[in-house]
């Protein structure tokens, strides 16, 4: 998939637009939260996510450099309620515009309807993609992928058992389980916040 090519330039010549800095672990968006503006990132990473009653989530996406939410972007077309949380994973820069400017450019600005039609053909994939593994792929085998993906140079994850369950829709107790018959098979280490990828073939043949 092609990377988003944000308009920055366009939007730097509008003096709507504003600039935002927020830090890691912040929620900027919750359930039910009216949308007043749309906000492109410059830096940084948001996650957004649906949250269940018994305490498990559902990431829907991540937003990264030059991409924005289209969930927001919906609401705004549509004058409905934020349906999920934005939360900052990684420190944000970005540029913030006005929800009746959002509105306005679709109608008179090319360079506008291009990216946010761009924008929501990259997220139906996503979706697309989330809806397939979570219906068709086993949790263990979720399980191993993500820590291939998210491993580090060292083959390390920083991350808690809670947080993993979060990004794959499943339950700590569950993840915790998975993650020990893992290292059983001497598949990956597991440390105090932290877990070691030590065999990432096996973890790749894990059907």
């Amino acid at each position: 998939m092609t990377k988003l090519q944000a308009p920055f330039d366009f939007l730097a010549q509008q003096d709507e637009v504003t600039h935002v800095a927020v830090p890691a672990g912040v929620v900027i968006s919750n359930t039910g939260d009216a949308c007043l503006d749309l906000v492109i990132l410059q830096t940084g990473k948001v996650r957004v996510f649906r949250p269940a009653e018994d305490g498990r989530a559902i990431t829907l996406y991540h937003i990264a450099q030059g991409e924005s939410c289209i969930l927001t972007a919906s609401c705004i077309l549509n004058k409905q309620a934020f349906p999920a949380i934005a939360e900052i994973e990684q420190n944000v820069e970005g540029l913030v515009i006005p929800a009746q400017k959002v509105l306005e450019w679709l109608k008179s600005e090319p360079l506008w309807q291009h990216y946010i039609f761009s924008l929501l053909s990259h997220r139906m994939a996503d979706l697309i993609s989330l809806v397939d593994t979570l219906a068709f792929s086993q949790l263990n085998v979720r399980l191993a992928k993500w820590l291939l993906i998210r491993a580090d140079k060292n083959k390390e994850i920083v991350a808690t058992h809670q947080i993993i369950a979060e990004q794959l829709a499943s339950a700590r107790e569950v993840i915790s389980r998975l993650l020990k018959e893992f290292e059983k098979e001497g598949l990956i280490l597991l440390k105090r916040g932290v877990i070691v990828v030590i065999n990432a073939e096996g973890l790749c043949n894990i059907k």
